[in-house]
This record gives C-alpha cells, sequence and structure tokens, in this order.
C-alpha cells in the first residue's frame, strides 16, 4: 500500500493505495483539486518512491513555486534525480521548455507519458491535468491512451493520480473515464446554510469498500490539504479553564475579557481561534461562564459540530451548571468530550467519579486533564476527533 498521508484519505481506502492502480481525483469547477496529487507525490517521494508530474496545464516552474508555498521541497528531488517532469505546456505558451521529457505535439503524449511510467516503477505518476487532454484529443482517443497508460502502471507497479475539473462534457465519457480507474475520489463544493467550503469523499475502489462519508478540508500554504472542521466549541462553568484551554490548542486565539477589581480576568464575550491538530484545523470557540452570559452562549453554539465542556474537577458544586450549559447550547445534540481540568489538585475527583455524579453516559469520553501542566489536552482533542470522523 502506498499512503496518501492526506488525513482521513488513507482511512477511507483501507490505509493506502495498492500498487499499480489509478485514482481520479475528480472535481467540481472552482475545487482545487491539484494539491491532492502533488501531496501524495511528496509524501511518496519522502518515503524513498520515485516519481513525475505530467502537466498540460502550466508550466513547470509554476509547479515548483507552487511546491514552495506548500512548504515542499521539490527542486531537491529534482536535482536527485528522484522526480521529474514531463513538460507539456511550456512549448505551447512560448516559455523555456524545462523537464526529463518535452511534448512539442499532442501526437507524442501517449509515447512519452508511458515511458515515464516505465521510468519509474513502483513509484508515482501525477497526470495534471486530464480535463485539458480531452480538450485537445477525440474523447474516444483519451479513454483509450489512458487504458493503455493504466495498463503499463499496472506492469510497473507504478500509482496513476489523474487531476480532473468535470466541466460540461458528455455523460457518456465521464462514465468510461471513470470505469476505467481503479478508485475515483470526489472533491465538491458544499454549501449548507452559513457554511460554504469543499469536501471529499471516495465513491469508488476496487480494493476495498470505502466509507461513505465526506469531510470538509481546506488547502493551506504551507500545509497542504488539512481536514477541516468548521466550529469547535469550548464551554463550561465560570473558573473552569475554558480560556486557557482555548490558548493551549490554539496559541493565536484572542479573548475579549474583562479584569474585575482584585480578581482574574474573565471572559465576558468569546475567546475564538484556530486550532490545527495532526492534518486537521479547526475554527473554536470559547464561551464566558457566568449565567448573565448565556444570551452569548446561544449565539456562539451555533453551526457547532463538536464541543468541549470544561468541568473542574476540584468544584463538584458546578457540575450541575456544566449540564445546564450543555444543554442551553444544545450540546446533546453534537459530538462532545468532557475536559476534566485541574486534575493536578490533590482533591479533584477521578473521571469516573465525575462521570457519576454528572450522571453522563458512557458513550461521553471524560478526559482527565491538567491545562497547568499540558496534560491530557492532546488526549481531549484526539478524543473529539475520533467521534467526529469514526
Amino acid at each position: 500500500m502506498k499512503k496518501t498521508h492526506i488525513p482521513k484519505l488513507d482511512d477511507f481506502l483501507g490505509g493506502g493505495i495498492p500498487e499499480g492502480s489509478s485514482v481520479l481525483f475528480y472535481a467540481d469547477p472552482g475545487v482545487e483539486c491539484e494539491a491532492f496529487g502533488y501531496q501524495t507525490l511528496q509524501s511518496r517521494l519522502e518515503e524513498g518512491d520515485r516519481g513525475f508530474i505530467f502537466t498540460n496545464v502550466t508550466e513547470p516552474s509554476s509547479i515548483l513555486y507552487e511546491f514552495e508555498k506548500f512548504g515542499w521541497d521539490l527542486e531537491k528531488e529534482l536535482d536527485e534525480g528522484q522526480a521529474f517532469f514531463v513538460d507539456g505546456s511550456s512549448y505551447f505558451i512560448g516559455v523555456p521548455v524545462m523537464g526529463k521529457y518535452t511534448i512539442e505535439d499532442y501526437s507524442q503524449i501517449e509515447e512519452v507519458v508511458h515511458k515515464a511510467i516505465t521510468d519509474v516503477p513502483d513509484g508515482v505518476g501525477v497526470i495534471n491535468n486530464l480535463s485539458a487532454l480531452i480538450d485537445y484529443l477525440d474523447p474516444g482517443e483519451t479513454v483509450r491512451i489512458i487504458k493503455k497508460w493504466n495498463k503499463a502502471a499496472r506492469e510497473n507497479k507504478t500509482v496513476l493520480l489523474y487531476l480532473f475539473t468535470e466541466w460540461d462534457y458528455e455523460t457518456d465519457l465521464i462514465d468510461e473515464i471513470k470505469a476505467s480507474m481503479d478508485c475515483l475520489v470526489n472533491l465538491s463544493t458544499i454549501e449548507e446554510r452559513v457554511i460554504i467550503g469543499q469536501g471529499f469523499m471516495v465513491t469508488g475502489a476496487t480494493w476495498t469498500t470505502p466509507s461513505s462519508s465526506m469531510v470538509l478540508f481546506n488547502i493551506l500554504r504551507p500545509g497542504g490539504v488539512k481536514i477541516f472542521i468548521p466550529k469547535i466549541l469550548v464551554t463550561g462553568p465560570y473558573n473552569a479553564g475554558k480560556s486557557s484551554f482555548v490558548k493551549n490548542i490554539a496559541p493565536n486565539s484572542v479573548s475579549v475579557d474583562k479584569m474585575a477589581l482584585g480578581q482574574v480576568p474573565t471572559t465576558v464575550a468569546m475567546d475564538i481561534g484556530h486550532m490545527e491538530h495532526k492534518g486537521f484545523v479547526a475554527d473554536v470557540f470559547g464561551t464566558p461562564g457566568q449565567e448573565r452570559f448565556d444570551l452569548i452562549l446561544d449565539l456562539l453554539s451555533k453551526e457547532a459540530v463538536g464541543a468541549f465542556i470544561l468541568v473542574d474537577s476540584t468544584d463538584p458544586h458546578t457540575f450541575p451548571r456544566a449540564k445546564e450549559m450543555i444543554k442551553k447550547c444544545k450540546a446533546e445534540a453534537i459530538p462532545k468530550v468532557i475536559v476534566a481540568n485541574k486534575q493536578d489538585l490533590p482533591d479533584s475527583l477521578t473521571p469516573d467519579e465525575i462521570r457519576k455524579v454528572m450522571r453522563i453516559d458512557q458513550s461521553i469520553p471524560i478526559i482527565p486533564v491538567s491545562i497547568l501542566n499540558n496534560e491530557g489536552i492532546e488526549e481531549a482533542i484526539d478524543a473529539l476527533l475520533d467521534i467526529l470522523y469514526r
């Protein structure tokens, strides 16, 4: 199996892509599909495989610049001979050609790309972009060439990744192209209430039964493909440690707070930040804990897809308030994790004791945490992500 190292995609594919397989990333117009091919290639190069990029949409120098923005050093792989370009673009736009192979006539494409495939046995080839190929060649000829390339890929154990934007092509042509592939990954736009984003799902794979789930994603520069969680709520009673928790998981977060006379600062509006964790990115919103700010709690909880409920493990008198906040922000209906903070203090209750006192169902994780000592926080994040994407 060849891992893509794109979060969740390897899980959906049953561990990765078998050697010699063909994968079609077919995207709605406007969806960025290049990053899926580039990130998979980069991951394979880093693990010692060889690979190539066939480009007929932009010159290689622009692709090098794009890799650099993602934070990947493709130029080094080119210099060391681990990767190369099949340049099917530069000649046609009148710029200096670049690459191990160049194409000056579209009649050369079939044989040149075939040779590139045989040059990287056990490696990876990225075809960018299949849509442009269809535009230049006869559709029937395009399908014939794809089948020949895929046959060569199987014989050489080379993984082929086709990038394809699904413009207004004939349905029969699309069906034929999809039928010639071992795997189909759909990249589409998503609009639901105020959430507008991009999502991917695996709609077919010959070697496994993929998950039918669709996940949102963002393309970050640097970073590449990241799974996007639109909104995670952090709530809980006053002084449970919500702002400190948000600050820890989203170091650049900002807080609207007020310094009361002789007291510690308290959040009076919200904490807001951006979290990155193991290939996932999320916008995080923390709420005030006092009852007089419950109106804000109601507003901030809208559109949340997951929640951390902070409780003070040393103060069971605040547990009823925590359950009240769960109800007020409608967190009963979304995936959530109870973060049992202040476990560093000697009189803190254990997660089992907290579950018993709060009468929390066994399906809801209670994670022991000491924000002060930076303990348990990663486990709490992992627990929520596991629920969101199990």
